[in-house]
């Protein structure tokens, strides 16, 4: 049984509403090696695991895992005995412990390929124990319990539940906007598509844009439709192991393929390998990379100040 779910907001991550000049960030994606706690699950019959999914976020692969059902319930048992008291139940954080549905090595796991290691380094436990112990396939059970987690924040969930976002300080979020979210490098209040925001999309919209931007972030009213703008577009170089160079916008990327879009709108799909190299160049990396340091307040500062451009 797959699950699909219409993407919405959760609360932490980008700080800008649309692309429009971010300057893009290049980086040099090697072929991994499939282990065994990242084959995703298969669904359907005959005793295969059931799985429910949801769309790519932009913080996350381009392949996101679906969540195997029954890893997940054996993933709650390992979380309560050993992650609940610091991080909570729904895993968005405590006095004790932070959000961690909003940690990067949760939004870019797959099936533990960035959870396991983190985990393996000895974050302690609160049985006082190390994460060092846990097994390959408590790890995997974890991976899919947090993903179900990511999955609650998403407006499709039926936990989901529409809140009052105006909550935030407008004069702190004016600051953060013009100061330290370094906002102004490739935005203005006065240009679109910020000018008149306020007037244009609900507060909850505004933060939707505003978290999550490119074609994902815009679901639901006002959406943009038809795929990520040339702006916004990640795009690729793929150099075979012959030496021929392929250039286009990334479509899809696992451990085994890439496929690219090229110029004439034709689709090219590269067997991964060792001597294949991939280089991404993602015009919203600077966006995904403010996950790790905008907090919750700043997030609703920004959204109430936004909403004041009318």
């Amino acid at each position: 049984m797959i699950r699909g779910m219409a993407h919405a907001f959760i609360p932490r991550a980008l700080l800008t509403i649309a692309a429009g000049g971010l300057a893009a960030t290049v980086a040099v994606v090697s072929a991994q090696t499939p282990q065994q706690n990242q084959q995703p699950p298969t669904g359907g019959r005959g005793g295969t695991p059931q799985t429910r999914g949801l769309p790519p976020m932009g913080a996350g692969p381009k392949d996101v895992p679906l969540v195997e059902i029954e890893s997940a319930e054996r993933g709650k048992k390992v979380w309560a005995a050993e992650c609940i008291n610091c991080h909570g139940t729904q895993a968005r954080g405590t006095d004790n412990g932070p959000n961690v549905v909003r940690s990067l090595i949760v939004l870019r796991d797959r099936y533990g390929s960035e959870l396991g290691p983190f985990l393996k380094q000895g974050h302690k436990l609160q049985s006082s124990g190390s994460a060092a112990s846990l097994t390959d396939a408590q790890i995997r059970d974890l991976a899919n319990f947090l993903r179900d987690r990511v999955n609650d924040s998403l407006r499709g969930s039926p936990l989901f539940q529409a809140q009052n976002v105006l909550v935030g300080d407008p004069k702190a979020g004016a600051e953060f906007f013009n100061g330290g979210g370094k906002c102004t490098t490739c935005h203005s209040p006065a240009s679109a598509p910020i000018a008149g925001i306020g007037s244009r999309l609900e507060a909850i919209d505004i933060q939707q844009r505003f978290l999550f931007p490119g074609p994902q972030g815009g679901r639901g009213r006002g959406a943009r439709a038809g795929g990520p703008s040339p702006a916004t577009a990640v795009k690729a170089t793929v150099t075979t192991a012959s030496g021929e160079t392929v250039t286009g916008v990334l479509v899809a990327m696992d451990d085994f393929n890439v496929t690219l879009r090229d110029a004439s709108g034709d689709y090219r799909t590269i067997r991964r390998g060792p001597s294949v190299k991939v280089v991404k160049n993602d015009p919203l990396e600077a966006h995904h990379t403010l996950l790790e340091t905008i907090t919750d307040k700043q997030i609703h500062d920004v959204v109430a100040y936004l909403e004041t451009l009318k």
